[in-house]
């Protein structure tokens, strides 16, 4: 692995495999789930993989597996010729308990997609019976069909009338997601084969590849890690059909090239567990600090932006160095970054560098702006933390949550991200400007009083990071109707209105007027509960003001801001 990062042996352990870089504790500790998953690595032993497969199903099925099967037969009834032969097929065979000498590839499919056995059971006993070639063309097969099933309502209970099986792919984002862990086994299994069924084994994959969906594309780029043209195809696919959801961004992340990873993880933030980052950094080495980066910048509070940061920090070069002393700013972040340069002093930048203060003597508002916000802060501290604590929350819990610094999530915008804004929506208003600069963007808590019988909890109010801005410009005004701008002309153009910030939960947002030049009004839009209002705007440093007042009344609304 790469000498610019610091890995621990527990870290390794939980790498993804490859065959350039076997892990052995990818099917082990990785994501074992028994003995039957154990047996799928050689030597096989199909006998017990069958077995435990089976018990399990019978003794794990819903309402118990005579049930499943009585459903298979009653649903035939409703399914195209072949599909309900096929499923009639799979239940016999289910209901004998026989185990085939030779696997029909359409019956366990079957078997598995008709929910009379978990894919996460079947899949060690395919591989066991009939090898990896097989299992991978029954993996793609299972995402060709579907279920349906009947309802109809006899008293309280609505009960199934019968299931049966379509030809479709339009659950393949749903399907890879369920069966990320069988794919995950494939992967392993795939690094340990050898070279005649791998190669057989991917001749299966390019074939199905260019027709698939693209959670499928995915799914095979990710079993394949080192055809690196699948996985940026598949990326690109992605982003351009919006087809996935977190597991298939996962596969995605580890196997597509950096530019796309800082892509994918800005449209779908949040969505990466360590696994992911661990074999992110496992390939690309230091290479994958844009990536991380990505994820710091569009993770959705601090408690995500933290798992990144960590790994980042794993990190130990001067790109590295730079991108997290940008964070150094939020409270939440900086004891991580500061021991990171008590282990790595040699990549302290200079004084002059990035670490340079961020507020100026000279200048008043960003100084009148800090003391807003501490002053906030020290209150939200002495009044509301006490509340949250006589409420039953532990002071461990509530720094586990962020919740002790109001401010905490906030971090400055770089000099080079302001001027990014600009160079879209022109000169920025000079109080919005030092507020970036000295306050920054990120999420601020706020009080809200539970309802009766709930536990007290913060609300949020989001600063939008200029980075977002562009997109949530394009999310706001699509809310709005042909008529708006006719009926809000006297207020403002919202074509040059620029969002500043939406609150959680409410859709209320606050939008900066970017009518002429020197034009700081910000005014809220509550497109939620009233879908053409806009209030009248104030400059931008009183609707701060007015914000943090309206917070210390607990009201999470801010309606007359």
């Amino acid at each position: 692995m790469n000498d610019d990062v610091v890995w621990t042996e527990e870290q390794r352990g939980k790498v993804h495999s490859m065959r350039a870089r076997v892990n052995p504790d990818h099917l082990t500790e990785g994501i074992g789930r028994g003995p039957c998953w154990l047996a799928a690595v050689p030597p096989f032993d199909a006998a017990g993989c069958f077995a435990e497969a089976r018990d399990k199903s019978r003794h794990d099925a819903f309402r118990g597996w005579e049930y499943a099967v009585h459903q298979v037969e009653k649903g035939a009834r409703h399914a195209a010729p072949s599909m309900a032969a096929l499923g009639l097929r799979a239940a016999a065979l289910y209901r004998s308990g026989e185990r085939p000498d030779v696997l029909d590839l359409d019956v366990e499919v079957a078997i598995a997609e008709l929910q009379m056995q978990a894919t996460w059971d079947a899949v060690p006993f395919w591989l066991a019976a009939e090898g990896v070639v097989w299992t991978l063309r029954a993996m793609l097969r299972l995402h060709e069909l579907a279920h349906n099933e009947h309802k109809v309502h006899y008293d309280p209970r609505w009960e199934w009338s019968g299931t049966w099986l379509i030809e479709t792919t339009a659950h393949a984002s749903f399907q890879v997601a369920e069966y990320a862990s069988s794919w995950r086994l494939l992967r392993g299994v795939l690094a340990v084969a050898d070279e005649a069924d791998h190669r057989a084994a991917r001749a299966v994959a390019a074939a199905a590849f260019d027709a698939a969906p693209v959670p499928v594309k995915a799914a095979l780029s990710f079993v394949f890690p080192d055809e690196r043209k699948w996985a940026d195809r598949a990326a690109e696919d992605c982003l351009a059909q919006g087809g996935g959801g977190d597991k298939v961004v996962r596969m995605l992340v580890t196997t597509a090239g950096v530019d796309w990873g800082e892509r994918l993880v800005e449209w779908q933030p949040g969505c990466l567990d360590e696994a992911t980052l661990l074999t992110l950094l496992a390939r690309e080495g230091a290479g994958a600090a844009p990536v991380l980066d990505s994820a710091m910048r569009h993770a959705r509070g601090n408690n995500e932006r933290l798992v990144f940061a960590r790994h980042l920090a794993m990190i130990r070069t001067r790109d590295a160095a730079e991108r997290l002393v940008a964070w150094r700013g939020n409270r939440r972040l900086a004891p991580l970054i500061e021991d990171y340069f008590r282990q790595a002093p040699h990549l302290e930048p200079s004084p002059s560098g990035a670490s340079e203060p961020r507020i100026p003597a000279e200048d008043a508002t960003a100084a009148a702006l800090t003391g807003l916000f501490e002053e906030y802060r020290t209150w939200y501290r002495e009044h509301w933390v006490p509340k949250l604590l006589d409420d039953g929350w532990e002071e461990e819990e509530l720094d586990e949550e962020g919740w002790l610094d109001p401010t905490g999530d906030l971090s400055p915008v770089s000099e080079d991200d302001i001027a990014v804004l600009e160079a879209r929506f022109g000169p920025l208003p000079a109080d919005y400007r030092a507020f970036l600069r000295v306050i920054g963007t990120g999420t601020l808590l706020q009080p809200m009083e539970a309802m009766p019988g709930a536990a007290l909890e913060p609300t949020t109010q989001n600063f939008i990071h200029p980075a977002d801005i562009p997109g949530a410009h394009t999310v706001y005004t699509r809310w709005l109707h042909d008529g708006w701008h006719e009926e809000n002309e006297s207020v403002a153009d919202m074509t040059r209105m620029m969002p500043v910030m939406g609150h959680d939960g409410y859709a209320n947002f606050a939008l900066l007027s970017l009518q002429h030049e020197g034009d700081d009004r910000v005014h809220v839009w509550y497109h939620d509960e009233e879908p053409d209002r806009m209030d009248d705007g104030v400059p931008f440093v009183e609707f701060l003001r007015r914000m943090l007042d309206r917070a210390r009344q607990e009201d999470p609304f801010p309606n007359g801001i």
